[in-house]
């Protein structure tokens, strides 16, 4: 007879608003729509998923982790589920705390984060955040074997790559024994959907199709990429983000311009953040639109 599992938990982290320079006045524009950082851990082990871009606050991120787990358990992983820097530039600031800590993510994830690390990639980040401390250090990403799964004190958790989310090297990650899934940026809170890659009604059918993946699995727990700080997480996430995609589908087709399409989104989804990432979705959604 088998001995029990031990418990598994998860916890989540918001960090505070980052302050984004983004060129803007409007005080909408001006801030990073917060990351959900992860925490899977049992008794003994744990793995993260996903972080802050900055040293700064994925040194306040190391802080929590230091303060919630348990004495003697290891921090063993280190999970992004895609390859937008935002999600794991800080991982420096992680290596720090815990040398030994490794970095996973699928092997098509891992590939695209490998790609990202140019001049003119890095650039972009650094520019967002000048009065932030930022890592200049290339990380390696291990990839997952071929059935995408990796155990934690003998839980099994699946990671599922998708054709197309905010960018096309996504993932998300099922924790079955929680009824859990971390759907980084393939689901959003209340902030607007990041759309300026999902840019033509191709890629944003195959998104809502990913999404209706996750809800295949019945997760009574879904963790967005981005979401307010004190927001509540749940599986009507996925339809809200079907939802805000669909709406977008709709207001590109009777537009007459990227700033109108943008003020028309803003009008029906004012309750959510990042503005600036609205006007990117709309700037490139319109150049990409089929007439």
């Amino acid at each position: 007879m088998e001995p029990p599992l031990l418990p598994i938990q998860a916890d989540i982290y918001i960090p505070p608003l980052l302050r984004t320079a983004t060129g803007s006045s409007h005080p909408n524009k001006q801030h990073w729509s917060p990351i959900s950082c992860t925490l899977i851990h049992t008794p003994t082990e744990a793995l993260l998923i996903d972080t802050s871009p900055t040293l700064d606050q994925t040194s306040a991120l190391a802080d929590w982790i230091a303060e919630t787990l348990l004495p003697g358990c290891e921090l063993k992983y280190f999970f992004t589920t895609h390859a937008h820097g935002d999600h794991f530039l800080g991982f420096p600031a992680l290596l720090a705390r815990w040398p030994d800590i490794q970095p996973i993510a699928t092997a098509a994830v891992a590939n695209a984060i490998e790609a990202t690390y140019t001049r003119e990639v890095l650039a972009y980040w650094r520019n967002l955040w000048p009065d932030h401390p930022m890592s200049t250090d290339t990380v390696t990403f291990h990839p997952l074997p071929a059935t995408n799964t990796l155990t934690l004190s003998g839980h099994t958790l699946h990671a599922y790559d998708v054709v197309q989310g905010d960018s096309e090297a996504n993932a998300y990650l099922h924790i079955p024994s929680l009824s859990l899934i971390v759907a980084g940026d393939l689901v959003y809170g209340a902030c607007h959907v990041y759309l300026a890659e999902a840019n033509t009604r191709q890629k944003r059918d195959d998104w809502i199709n990913a999404i209706e993946q996750i809800e295949a699995l019945g997760p009574k727990v879904v963790v967005p990429g981005h979401r307010r700080r004190t927001e509540v997480d749940g599986a009507w996430l996925l339809r809200g983000t079907k939802e805000y995609m669909r709406v977008f589908e709709r207001e590109l087709a009777v537009a007459g311009s990227a700033g109108e399409l943008e003020e028309r989104m803003g009008g029906l989804f004012p309750g959510r953040w990042g503005g600036y990432i609205l006007q990117r979705s709309c700037e490139e959604s319109w150049a990409n639109r089929e007439v």
